[in-house]
């Protein structure tokens, strides 16, 4: 079973290959020039910021066209995000404890042309950020001002205690100079800035304050990316248990897998609502399983032992799991995922039974049966990977690999139970 759903797998990311990964939003692009083309933007989730980005005046057609620091001033994905260009010093010092330098912070500075990505555009002060494989930076710009300038933050350890980090926290002195040239500088508000971390969420709640905006107006912008959405959905569930160790039914000879409804329904969490590119997903899944094993052991030239163990167990799941889609255009999304799962199982069987035969003598004895053959556990756990398509936004078809856990505590001997479960699934979202 393990085998063909990697096979799905493979054969879905090779699906995806064969599709550029584009995802074309309405948005424009201001040029050097000073010309504003309308069009279509293609709009990825950036892990780091862009170096450049795709334009074509068509969502579905058209030759594309490259725009990037040097000939673009500004772009926009229409309701979602807004770049504009930037040249001048940027820090590569580095911030991870790792890479720390000893004694005194590094001061290296480059001169770049990069984008930078608009956070908040208030009245008085803007919040910008870039984001390389060195580190993410802030910047701000006041108004009047023409070209943003970083909020400098920097690290290093202690000559004489290399365990210990220090803290340049110059971006503090920086905001409190915004707050007094602007005559909005209270007691409260240099407390709130010397608290402040070098991180977007607080950088943007001190910005707001120096814009004016209200609390529910912070808590509103802090939510606008993350989305949620709720899910339910019917698979069919191929359930199989096996037995390993010193146990009669470790080489069953007969050992059918269970075919079952499953139902599943959850809540999907998305980083960011707008391309819904990677997202988190919780998942209940309820379902029943019926096994039967069966085994003959011989016990001289025709006589034998017939063995048989029946096991049917009602399942509980709660699966927490991390989705990626590998292909993500607006009607269509082929994804791969996974994570954990924590099991509660009911068993109402859990029989074993032996009868012997003896056909020489045309005999047979009557059964020897035993109900709790197992110690089963109620909780268990394993992992699961799934692949999947949405179409048209409201409709999943998916595969989930539920892998075998062990559901006893033997030391001796051991039962394991998983499934592969295809189903489709309805999404209640609004985009």
């Amino acid at each position: 079973m393990k085998q063909h759903f990697f096979l799905l797998l493979l054969l879905l990311l090779l699906s995806t290959l064969s599709f550029a990964q584009i995802n074309y939003k309405e948005g424009f692009v201001v040029t050097a020039n000073g010309d504003t083309l309308r069009g279509f933007i293609d709009y990825r989730e950036w892990d780091l910021t862009p170096g450049e980005v795709s334009f074509r005046t068509s969502a579905t057609s058209g030759t594309a066209q490259v725009f990037n620091p040097s000939n673009t001033r500004y772009f926009e994905i229409t309701g979602m995000e807004a770049y504009r260009s930037y040249e001048g010093p940027i820090s590569m010092d580095k911030v991870n404890k790792d890479d720390l330098t000893y004694g005194k912070a590094d001061t290296i500075t480059l001169i770049s042309r990069v984008f930078l990505e608009k956070r908040q555009d208030g009245p008085n002060v803007a919040l910008y950020s870039y984001k390389d494989s060195v580190k993410e930076r802030f910047f701000i710009l006041e108004k009047g001002e023409s070209r943003p300038r970083e909020l400098s933050y920097k690290r290093y350890l202690l000559a004489t205690n290399n365990a210990k980090v220090v803290e340049q926290r110059y971006y503090v002195g920086q905001l409190l100079n915004v707050a007094r040239q602007q005559g909005t500088l209270t007691d409260k508000l240099q407390q709130e800035i010397e608290a402040t971390g070098y991180k977007e969420q607080d950088l943007l709640r001190v910005i707001s304050k120096l814009n004016g905006l209200s609390n529910e107006e912070i808590e509103l912008d802090r939510k606008s990316r993350i989305g949620t959405a709720y899910f339910a959905g019917l698979a069919l569930s191929r359930g199989t248990i096996k037995t390993y160790g010193a146990d009669h039914f470790a080489d069953a000879d007969e050992n059918p897998a269970s075919y079952m409804p499953r139902l599943a329904f959850g809540l999907d969490v998305f980083l960011n609502k707008n391309v819904q590119k990677t997202f988190l997903r919780l998942e209940a899944g309820l379902t029943n399983a019926s096994y039967s094993l069966m085994k003959r052991e011989q016990t001289g030239n025709t006589s034998y032992h017939e063995l048989s163990y029946e096991v049917t167990q009602q399942t509980l799941s709660l699966s927490p799991q991390i989705i990626y889609s590998l292909y993500n255009k607006e009607n269509l999304k082929v994804h791969a995922g996974g994570g954990l799962a924590f099991n509660y199982s009911n068993y109402s069987r859990n029989r074993y039974r032996n009868q012997y035969f003896s056909p020489t003598y045309n005999y047979q004895r009557p059964p020897t049966e035993k109900d709790s053959y197992n110690a089963l556990l109620s909780f268990w756990g394993t992992y699961t990977i799934r692949a999947g398509v949405i179409v048209n936004k409201k409709y999943e078809i998916s595969a989930m690999y539920l892998a075998p856990g062990t559901i006893t505590k033997y030391v001796s001997r051991e039962v394991k139970t998983g499934s592969m479960n295809l189903g489709i699934y309805y999404l209640f979202r609004d985009r």
